[in-house]
């Protein structure tokens, strides 16, 4: 995931809608920093709902509701958030990275 100057590196689970992304890629997206997470508007892919979760741990990658975000605060408080689908989740060297970006992004993903 990169914005043209920071590359951020991240891991897709084995869920349908990581699957259904890794198929769609590669993509780009456009959004901004809500102070917890990077919010870029998606279209919705394929998911199985038993695959969702509650909540979220800080470096995850989730894809639904047609938002692709990453989310890099708020764990503590992200058990209110149901139906959250977790596609992946970046590596440790890139969660402390994403605080280097802009307010603004326009992200590519792709395959490293």
């Amino acid at each position: 995931i990169t914005d043209g100057n920071i590359i951020l590196y991240a891991d897709l689970n084995d869920t349908v809608a990581a699957n259904d992304f890794a198929n769609r890629l590669p993509c780009n997206f456009s959004g901004s920093d809500s102070g917890d997470d990077y919010c870029c508007m998606a279209a919705n892919g394929v998911y199985d709902p038993l695959e969702t979760q509650t909540g979220w741990k800080n470096g995850d990658i989730s894809l639904g509701g047609g938002w692709f975000v990453l989310l890099y605060g708020g764990e503590k408080q992200s058990r209110s958030y149901r139906n959250m689908m977790i596609i992946g989740r970046l590596d440790e060297k890139s969660l402390k990275q994403i605080h280097s970006l802009p307010d603004k992004v326009n992200f590519y993903v792709n395959f490293a």
